[in-house]
């Protein structure tokens, strides 16, 4: 008989970051404040068992970009899409940003769905560069 410590299960569920935007989230909500981290890591499978990873053809690890904002209600993490990509990268553009910064703010909202695509989402962005961030001038 194999023993499971679901002791670190749960502590590890409990010290996640929670997402920012969840599949609940109505039109209009808005994330934002500080970034204090940005990285990758590997892709949760959609509809698979707690903590199954996705893989594409060949069996590799398919990683996730995820920003982590520090918000009025605590850390919040962000794994954008290709729409969230968009905004954000527009936001930047409005901004003079030359780069993606920690210590930088970002406000996402999320407008709604997609008209073209009712499983896509379409959100609009602020970015604004940390004073003195490398490249962030305007």
């Amino acid at each position: 008989m194999t023993s499971t410590n679901f002791g670190q299960r749960f502590t590890a569920a409990a010290a996640k970051i929670p997402s920012a935007f969840g599949k609940n989230s109505t039109p209009g909500t808005t994330v934002y404040g500080r970034i204090t981290k940005i990285g990758e890591q590997p892709k949760l499978k959609y509809g698979g068992a707690p903590g199954e990873v996705d893989t594409d053809d060949h069996g590799n690890v398919i990683q996730q970009l995820f920003i982590t904002i520090e918000t009025p209600n605590g850390p919040r993490n962000l794994y954008p899409t290709s729409r969230m990509e968009q905004a954000i990268g527009q936001a930047m553009n409005a901004s003079g940003a030359t780069s993606f910064d920690v210590g930088s703010t970002l406000s996402v909202t999320y407008t709604g769905p997609d008209p073209d695509n009712d499983k896509a989402r379409l959100y609009t962005a602020v970015y604004t560069s940390a004073v003195g961030a490398n490249g962030g001038g305007r």
